[in-house]
């Protein structure tokens, strides 16, 4: 039994995935469930991931290997349930992995995504939700619209995860519900909501104090190495890497029933 779990703080930017950038947002955290639970092994910014070629293409080789029992990526793997073509997921993961690169990202545009699905059903509004993003936002989490393109959009996080798990050919859960190396949908927003702490407003650096409290919590659920916690601590980016692991740790052992629309357009998913 596999009992390795990756969390993966995501970007649908061309800034994040370029070497020698100076403050890495997209992290890499790697823990193992033991009998205590889970013990962080490592948290690495994406350039420092092993192998040649870009650091997106060095991600998609450690997602390929399959080698973990689950990843948590927060990015968003799916679309409202009006534009997903015939076929469903994976037709959509197909799709978006035939379309070429932007000339500044190793992934598609979130404009590609866009017209993608309007082809399929024009867009009657311009920040059309899935189901599970009602349901966090009904609950006071704010969430991106998957085809939003403008400021906070969420069209270039879900196109470069799509061409993410399109390029690495691993099972999504909760497509997928079995065996090893699946990928899962997190929100590092809605966990933290989940468990009484502070969702929002961390991630300045104002919020280091916050952060702090977010890493002591974390520390009550999971072994934390001490320079780990100094690291996630300075980093919103890098905490949201490992506050990923749990949403991976929760699809990999969960077989609690998912709402009727999660079949067709996904799910978060969030460790209780």
């Amino acid at each position: 039994m596999n009992t390795r779990y990756l969390g993966i703080d995501f970007s649908g930017g061309a800034l994040p995935w370029r070497e020698g950038t100076r403050r890495p947002t997209v992290w890499v955290a790697t823990a193992r469930m033991r009998a205590d639970g889970l013990r962080l092994d490592s948290l690495v910014p994406v350039q420092d991931l092993p192998g040649s070629g870009d650091a997106f293409g060095r991600l998609v080789s450690l997602l390929a290997q399959g080698d973990y029992a689950a990843a948590g990526i927060d990015a968003p793997f799916s679309l409202p349930e009006d534009h997903m073509p015939a076929g469903g997921h994976r037709n959509l993961v197909n799709r978006v992995g035939a379309l070429p690169n932007a000339s500044d990202r190793p992934f598609p545009r979130g404009q590609a995504l866009v017209d993608l699905a309007a082809a399929i059903r024009p867009l009657v509004s311009a920040k059309p939700l899935r189901a599970v993003e009602r349901h966090w936002q009904g609950r006071g989490v704010n969430t991106r619209s998957t085809l939003w393109n403008g400021p906070r959009g969420g069209a270039p996080f879900a196109v470069a995860a799509l061409a993410l798990i399109a390029r690495s050919s691993r099972p999504c859960w909760p497509w997928s519900l079995t065996g090893p190396g699946r990928l899962a949908e997190v929100f590092p927003a809605a966990q933290l909501k989940t468990w009484g702490l502070p969702h929002q407003g961390y991630s300045a650096e104002a919020g280091r104090g916050v952060r702090g409290e977010i890493v002591e919590h974390l520390a009550e659920r999971m072994t934390l190495p001490s320079g780990l916690r100094t690291l996630m601590a300075g980093s919103p980016d890098a905490l949201d890497a490992v506050i990923a692991l749990f949403g991976a740790a929760w699809a990999d052992r969960t077989d609690e029933n998912l709402p009727a629309a999660a079949e067709q357009e996904g799910w978060i998913a969030v460790h209780p």
